[in-house]
């Protein structure tokens, strides 16, 4: 395996300098032809640690990760300080498409070799791509942290627990767990509950008596607790016994306090005349017909609001008069009724269980733990307040129920108060019946799934992302308020238009990293989640959320069938980069910059994916996606400090100016500008060229500029020319394109200049279309379509328009000649 050199290797260090991640998704790492995962990354870990120094591992560690390589068992050593963790495997239609591979840093106990927890989570995250039989590896990202040794007074020890056990590391005792955290959480001894107790090493903050170092000691538990409604919902506990204090608790729930209301009349109106408090009378007009799939029948030719993906929880937790209907169709019932927010609730949620197979993805396998169907409360009691007693609460939120003592999934619950406080009791408007609150709340759901948390670390969730894009493409709000959120009810609260010169990117003012909570200012993360959700719906509007078409009578409008498969694309992405992210004890999601790469794999890792017959190949995105995050203050020169202002592009970034220099917002016209890209019929006309003259030859110039701030070192230039149908999808099996003779000696191009190449020779014929199509690579920033390129997009076919827009290094224009 060989490892590519910068600066076609791309090194992220964090702000003391620390090597956070490598990626270089363009020239992968190849693995033997047949080779596992595991084995995979083994001699990606030799060649990167040991033979590079660029990823933390010494000789003893890789032994010890060689020695195991076979097993699925957590295996520990006192002389390594890593060990394999789970795989997870990204299917779709059957298929392995991706595996994620983990060695999870541990902390060895100086006094006790046989005792070596998991440094709590630190680890190297490695991303595989099966192309065929040969695993391609194209990222690692570091959590893991220096000197990661465990040192502890022996008399703290024998005072906690008298010895310690190996075994511990990876299952601790109940009834210990119990004897220790039942007294201090106020829980009855025989009826406490306890699930995936461990010892492990923890980061702290400040040193003590009772510790050598930087790492701590602590219990790491599922404990369910009561909550104000009555029920017990897991909390995330880690309780350190040597110190006798709780260092963490928190729910693991999601919780949404804004005012959404998700069947959303005003994005259908394009009007603002239908508020919360508004009559049935007016809403129900507002109302679709809509098809409630796989219903269970029940006697009497009835049917009840359950299926094979989602049901709706019966009986209800309020009450027998809150169930949900069971009757023959149609359910047809006015907007103001529980009976509504409940045929509401089965269908949205069942709409994005039916996208996530549409993807590709297996249900089972997508979300792990989570039992299937689903269960949805359409009418539930709230975590906090009176809504916890009566479900009178504007309020919906997630979490695993406890189940079964002997089940092997969470009973995970999405459970959805009122809409407002107009009227509670006889005509209650609910919130489940907004499909934008329903996609927020679905997104902690596959959060859940992914990482046994309901949120992200860095962000809320992008809940309000998917809400964003998805509720666009048919939206009919005016232009000032397409950036809200949520339109409804939420109007002036909530947005995915902010912009990075007021604060909000994530180096910005407005943003609080959570430690390990938000502050005042931003309790919830609801400031990140904004941020967030500013970023991916640029992503959405880039890939053609933003895309027009002319009417009748020539005005533009939006262009509402490519907005929808951009919508589909995008929420394609984020969901499979959920998928793809680590449990919050091996990886925690804590930087943006995590969930940015994620989202990169994602797109390198899909062989295509196909939207109503229009397939789109993996590969195509990345360069976007890394644009989308840049223009919202990640990838900052000078990590640290407040900055209201744009990332640094990569390093190296040369492209044909298509009148974006070289960014990547959508525009219509794709064309490469004339002053860059230009025919002359003799000796160097200079810019803008002469019109081409057919069947003689013609001589093609073409400028490169840099947007990075290191030079482009031999960057070097390939030109294409093709005729008739050919012009529109680059195709490799096909031959179209065929590349022209000229002068194809590589230049340097420095930053902010434009640099010439050419010429090159060019014959088009009369009467049929002609095109070029220029091809720039250059170590750091190689082309998308490049002749050795593995990412799916390279061969095609794929519609150029879609190709350049998306890549910066390629150009394109067109002539019909006489």
């Amino acid at each position: 395996m060989i490892l590519p050199q910068e600066p076609d290797l791309s090194i992220e260090r964090d702000a003391h300098g620390t090597i956070r991640e490598l990626r270089h998704l363009q020239t992968p790492a190849i693995a033997e032809p047949g080779q596992s995962a595991k084995r995979a990354a083994l001699a990606y870990l030799n060649e990167a640690a040991l033979e590079r120094g660029l990823l933390p591992l010494e000789q003893g560690d890789w032994d010890h990760l060689s020695d195991t390589v076979e097993s699925d068992e957590p295996r520990r050593a006192g002389k390594s300080r890593f060990r394999w963790a789970p795989v997870r495997e990204l299917k779709r239609n059957s298929e392995i498409e991706t595996t994620i591979v983990w060695c999870q840093q541990t902390a060895p106990l100086e006094q006790n070799a046989e005792f070596v927890p998991d440094a709590l989570g630190h680890s190297i995250r490695l991303v595989i791509h099966h192309r065929g039989q040969t695993p391609q590896i194209t990222s690692a990202r570091l959590t893991t942290i220096e000197h990661a040794h465990l040192s502890i007074a022996s008399d703290r020890v024998e005072r906690a627990f008298g010895r310690l056990d190996g075994r511990w590391a990876d299952n601790l005792p109940a009834d210990m767990v119990v004897g220790l955290l039942a007294p201090l959480l106020g829980l009855p001894v025989s009826t406490a509950r306890i699930e995936d107790a461990t010892l492990v090493a923890y980061l702290r903050n400040e040193r003590s008596a009772v510790y050598g170092g930087i790492l701590g000691l602590a219990i790491n538990a599922t404990v369910f607790l009561p909550v104000a409604s009555g029920d017990s919902i897991p909390h995330r506990v880690l309780f350190d016994p040597l110190e006798n204090e709780i260092v963490r608790k928190a729910p693991i729930a999601s919780a949404c306090a804004g005012y959404a209301f998700a069947s959303d009349p005003d994005s259908r109106t394009g009007a603002f005349e239908l508020r919360p408090d508004t009559c049935a009378d007016l809403l129900d007009h507002e109302r679709e017909p809509v098809g409630l799939l796989g219903l269970v029948h029940v006697p009497g030719g009835r049917r009840k609001l359950s299926g094979p993906r989602v049901r709706v929880l019966t009986p209800a937790a309020l009450g027998k008069d809150y169930d949900p209907p069971q009757q023959r169709a149609p359910f047809a019932f006015s907007s103001r009724t529980n009976e509504f927010a409940a045929v509401s609730a089965y269908y949205h949620c069942d709409s994005m269980m039916q996208l996530v197979e549409q993807f590709g993805f297996v249900l089972a396998d997508y979300f792990g733990k989570v039992a299937l169907p689903l269960t949805v409360e359409h009418r539930a009691k709230m975590l906090t307040g009176s809504g916890a007693r009566d479900g009178r609460g504007i309020n919906a939120y997630v979490t695993p129920f406890r189940a079964d003592q002997l089940a092997p999934s969470w009973d995970v619950r999405m459970l959805f108060g009122l809409a407002d406080f107009a009227d509670t009791w006889k005509n209650p408007l609910g919130l489940a019946a907004d499909v934008r609150f329903v996609w927020h709340e679905f997104c902690h759901v596959l959060i859940l799934a992914a990482t046994g948390s309901t949120e992200f670390d860095f962000a809320h969730s992008a809940g309000d992302a998917l809400a964003a894009i998805n509720g666009d493409p048919s939206s009919k709000l005016p232009a000032p308020y397409r950036g809200v959120t949520f339109p409804f009810i939420q109007l002036p609260l909530r947005r995915h238009d902010r912009k990075v010169e007021d604060g909000w990117g994530w180096n910005g003012t407005q943003y609080e990293r959570p430690n390990p909570t938000y502050g005042l200012r931003d309790p919830a993360g609801y400031n990140a989640e904004q941020i967030l959700s500013s970023t991916l719906f640029r992503l959405y509007c880039a890939l053609g959320g933003d895309a027009l078409s002319r009417n009748d009578t020539g005005q533009c409008q939006p262009d509402i069938e490519r907005r929808r498969a951009a919508a589909y694309h995008c929420t394609y992405l984020i969901l499979r980069a959920i998928a793809s992210l680590g449990l919050v004890d091996t990886e925690p999601t804590s930087e943006a910059g995590q969930f940015a790469t994620a989202l990169m794999e994602a797109d390198v890792g899909t062989p295509d994916l196909d939207y109503e017959g229009s397939k789109r190949r993996g590969g195509m995105l990345h360069k976007v996606i890394r644009w989308a995050f840049e223009q919202q203050g990640l990838y900052q020169l000078a990590p640290g400090g407040c900055r209201n202002e744009p990332g640094r592009p990569p390093a190296i970034d040369v492209y044909v100016d298509d009148g974006r220099a070289g960014s990547y917002g959508y525009t219509d016209g794709w064309h490469a500008l004339p002053q860059v890209l230009w025919v002359c019929n003799g000796a160097d006309c200079g810019a803008p060229g002469e019109p081409p003259r057919s069947g003689y030859v013609n001589y093609v110039y073409v400028k490169l500029g840099n947007r990075g701030d290191q030079p482009a070192i031999a960057a070097s230039v390939d030109i294409f020319a093709a005729i008739g149908d050919a012009t529109e999808t680059w195709d490799v099996a096909r031959g179209g394109w065929q590349k022209l003779q000229g002068n194809y000696q590589p230049q340097d191009v420095h930053p902010g200049e434009m640099v010439k190449f050419g010429p090159f020779e060019w014959t088009p014929q009369a009467g049929v279309r002609n095109a070029l199509l220029v091809r720039a690579t250059v170590a750091g920033d190689r082309s998308n379509i490049d002749d050795d390129c593995t990412l799916p997009c390279a061969v095609g076919p794929m519609l150029l328009a879609e190709l350049i827009r998306t890549d910066n290094n390629l150009g394109y224009r067109d002539w019909t000649l006489q």
